[in-house]
């Protein structure tokens, strides 16, 4: 939190977490059910517009761009309180290519958190690679 605070003025910005508060081992999440790592940096920045983002989708991924080795798209989900902060958001996953999906309030990132603290045991614990993604299907995402 002292890094976000140590940046200066955010009063009004948006601020796109893409944090996971992962344990040590990488096996875990040190925040749950009563808060997330976005409701906390939010809280440590009032006046910014926190969107909780690209947390789900592993760095590896995130660096060859939207689609993965099979062709299939990556989805990114959001969540946040403030609607022009999540446009602005949702409009940046999809000028890079991906679908979006909102995922509501910023509270809601107490569900994305576990998504991808499950995407990390995939890649790393399960020993699947770091070329996966989540994906969700039956609902419409939006197509970029």
């Amino acid at each position: 939190m002292t890094a976000l605070q140590s940046v200066g003025h955010l009063q009004g910005k948006v601020v796109v977490d893409i944090s996971n508060p992962l344990t040590a081992d990488y096996m875990g999440l040190t925040l749950g059910h009563s808060t997330s790592a976005a409701e906390e940096i939010a809280k440590s920045i009032p006046g910014a517009h926190v969107v909780k983002a690209f947390n789900t989708v592993l760095a590896q991924v995130l660096g060859q761009g939207a689609a993965l080795a099979d062709g299939s798209k990556v989805t990114v989900f959001y969540a946040g309180d403030d609607e022009m902060a999540k446009a602005t958001v949702k409009t940046l996953a999809e000028s890079m290519g991906y679908f979006t999906a909102d995922a509501g309030g910023l509270k809601n990132a107490r569900y994305l958190e576990p998504v991808a603290g499950l995407n990390i045991y995939f890649a790393y614990g399960a020993g699947r690679g770091t070329a996966i993604a989540p994906v969700w299907q039956g609902f419409s995402v939006t197509r970029a």
